[in-house]
């Protein structure tokens, strides 16, 4: 892949802002942090199993009560969530305890002496879902407001509120007691499920800074970099929207990776409440997986069924309106049900985009593939990291970014494509204009021959569609009119059925009328293969004849038959035919004759000739077929228009025909090399005609 312009500008600007970012953190940290003997480290963790009280806010004069009456607790880990765990058969009566609740923890620590009456920080990652903490007796701090103990709590009394906490103290003693009251009615999470480190003020700055900013502030910045570059590109340009898709993918994601960042989104807002919080950030993970799905849709236009994606938007949309109407205590929950959403509309995307791979090897279908199965499992490995079933660091971000970074290849390089294609015509846009002047002449001719024939067109055009339209309307009025009498209650059984047969007539009429002029368009077009065979006349004559005998004696009708031909060539006579529009021919003809002929007892005459042609030169040998009736006849001046379009022997559209059958006949006729013509006289019958030639 030849790497472009823009490539190029892309790849310098993530540099750029990879150097800016880290440049900034090396400020910043060089602020926060400066640089001590002791600062490389680590700050002392307070992990382990801490004394745990549930359902009781204790204070620590409940624990410094000389009556000996000292509350009775358990032991549980820190850091972990209390939800499902068992503790004594009498707490909880021994079932699991549950998502929601009051807790008290205790622990006491051990400080060196040398660090007594010394600055410390106490560094407490994740509480939830709101905390008050005693060190020594003294309350040092919190977050949020905790529900009373006292009485039924629920989550009108509590103000939840969960980040990244530092709490400065100065330890007087060699021991710390420390009582945490906890009260969760908002989380998935309860308890003290974060970790609790204590250590100087700079051993614990450098900590957080390189666990909680420097990655993030680089993963957010090559996430605004990738969405700023393709909105640049789409100002330029004006015309491709996956460039607005990926950039807002972008951008959405540096958003939910700034707020899921638990120091940087508190100093940013301090005064932002956690329940909003939640809402933005469990939202926006659907905002990124709808840009993403319309990207890929874009991407795969014409592989992606378009009512399943429909469907997939719906669904991210809801999800979307799900997260902000419910409070975070139902939709923290849920995220198992969340993950699997994601999981199942990815899946059907990854199965497009791998059909596709396989049958077409389309171009950044292999690059979209290795993304979606990154991402697939990144979801379901950072779910079970959630969820504390799996130590292990987060994948998300990376599979996003590496998506999105392939996404931005895939379009830079069908913008290549682009590029080298508008090079190609340029090329051929010169070659073909050192002969424009030329062709511009000669196409000036034909286009006067043209639009001398599209004015005729035009005009036959406007008749043929008023025809159709005029010979439509009185079925289709029919149609309507047998529909509201159907939907009245007054009629009989009869009655309805009578209707009902009425309304099945006027459709078939319509629907003969349709497929009349669709045979007759592909007939026109020489759209219409024909089946040819050779046939010895006097056969196929015989296998006529013998079936519209039959079929005229069941309406009644008599059919006259008889076959003439020179005994010297009768025998050997052939013809190349399509079996079933020769059929269609003479059916046709004969159905016109009984028509129009008002005299049920008159034959209708069907005439078989093998001859040699009159008005032909050279002259050759044909087959001749007349079919003759004895009824209205048609006028002189309007014979010649007898085998146009819609034309009826009245000279008028009627219902019981669709006016296309001896134009069809025409077409069927002139494509076996024949000819059709008439011989009438008004009131005194007509004389079909077609001829086709014999097989040399």
């Amino acid at each position: 892949m030849v790497i472009n312009h823009w490539q190029r500008i892309f790849l310098v600007s993530l540099c750029l802002c990879v150097w800016v970012m880290m440049t900034a953190g090396s400020v910043l940290a060089a602020q926060v942090a400066p640089p001590l003997v002791n600062s490389v480290q680590e700050p002392i963790s307070l992990a382990g199993q801490w004394q745990f009280y549930w359902g009781q806010l204790l204070s620590p004069t409940d624990f410094a009560d000389s009556s000996g009456s000292a509350p009775k607790g358990d032991t549980i880990a820190v850091p972990s969530s209390w939800a499902g765990q068992v503790l004594r058969p009498d707490v909880n009566g021994g079932q699991p305890l549950p998502s929601f609740g009051v807790a008290t923890y205790r622990t006491q620590v051990v400080i060196p002496p040398n660090k007594v009456q010394t600055h410390t920080m106490l560094m407490i990652e994740s509480i939830g879902s709101a905390y008050q903490i005693w060190v020594n007796g003294e309350l040092v701090g919190g977050l949020g407001i905790v529900a009373p103990g006292n009485s039924t709590p629920d989550s009108q009394s509590e103000t939840p509120q969960i980040h990244l906490n530092l709490i400065n103290i100065t330890p007087k003693t060699g021991q710390l007691d420390i009582v945490v009251q906890v009260s969760n009615y908002s989380f998935r999470e309860s308890g003290i499920f974060g970790d609790i480190k204590i250590g100087q003020p700079n051993t614990i700055m450098s900590y957080m800074f390189n666990h909680y900013v420097l990655q993030d502030i680089w993963l957010i910045g090559a996430f605004l970099v990738v969405g700023l570059y393709h909105i640049m590109i789409y100002l330029f340009s004006r015309r491709d929207s996956e460039l607005l898709w990926l950039a807002g993918g972008c951008l959405s994601v540096a958003f939910r990776a700034l707020l899921l960042n638990k120091l940087l989104v508190h100093l940013m807002l301090p005064n932002i409440s956690w329940t909003l919080l939640m809402y933005i950030q469990f939202s926006f993970k659907f905002v990124t997986l709808f840009t993403y799905i319309q990207l890929i849709r874009i991407l795969y236009r014409q592989d992606i069924n378009e009512t399943i994606h429909k469907v997939c938007s719906a669904v991210s949309l809801g999800s979307i309106l799900y997260v902000m109407s419910v409070p975070p205590s139902i939709f923290t929950r849920t995220i198992g049900m969340q993950i699997f959403i994601i999981v199942a509309v990815l899946s059907y995307y990854l199965g497009v985009v791998g059909y596709y791979l396989v049958l077409r090897n389309r171009e950044g279908s292999r690059l979209n593939l290795l993304s979606m199965v990154f991402n697939i499992i990144a979801i379901v490995h950072d779910l079970y990291l959630y969820t504390h079933q799996l130590p292990s660091i987060q994948l998300v971000p990376y599979a996003i970014l590496t998506t999105l970074l392939t996404q931005s290849l895939i379009i830079s390089y069908r913008y290549t494509q682009f590029q080298q294609r508008n090079v190609q015509l340029a090329h051929e846009l010169q070659d073909v204009n050192r002969n424009l002047e030329a062709k511009v002449i000669a196409r000036t001719d034909a286009l006067n021959v043209s639009n001398t024939q599209l004015v005729v067109l035009t005009s036959q055009r406007s008749q043929l569609m008023a025809n159709i339209a005029h010979d439509m309307a009185s079925p289709l009025v029919g149609a309507q009119l047998m529909l509201h009498v159907l939907n009245k209650d007054v009629l009989n059984i009869q009655e309805k059925q009578h209707a009902s047969n009425m309304l099945t007539t006027q459709i078939n009429h319509v629907k003969k009328m349709v497929d009349d002029l669709f045979r007759l368009s592909k007939l026109e077009s020489r759209q219409l293969d024909f089946a040819w065979e050779e046939v010895v006349v006097h056969d196929l004559y015989a296998e006529i004849s013998s079936y519209f005998v039959q079929m005229l004696q069941a309406q009644g009708r008599m059919l006259s038959i008889e076959h003439v031909a020179p005994s010297a060539i009768d025998a050997s006579a052939m013809v190349r035919i399509d079996r079933q529009q020769i059929y269609r021919v003479v059916q046709n003809l004969i159905e016109n004759a009984v028509k129009y002929s008002q005299d049920i007892h008159t034959p209708i005459e069907l005439m078989s000739m093998v001859r040699q042609s009159i008005d032909s030169v050279p002259p050759h040998y044909e087959w001749y077929v007349e079919v003759v009736d004895h009824g209205i006849g048609i006028a002189p001046e309007n014979v010649p228009l007898i085998f146009e379009r819609f034309y009826t022997r009245n000279n008028r559209l009627q219902q019981e025909g669709s006016g296309l059958g001896l134009a069809i006949c025409k077409e069927i006729v002139e494509g076996h090399g024949g000819r059709i013509y008439v011989r009438s006289e008004q009131g005194n019958g007509s004389t079909f005609v077609f001829t086709l030639p014999l097989i040399q």
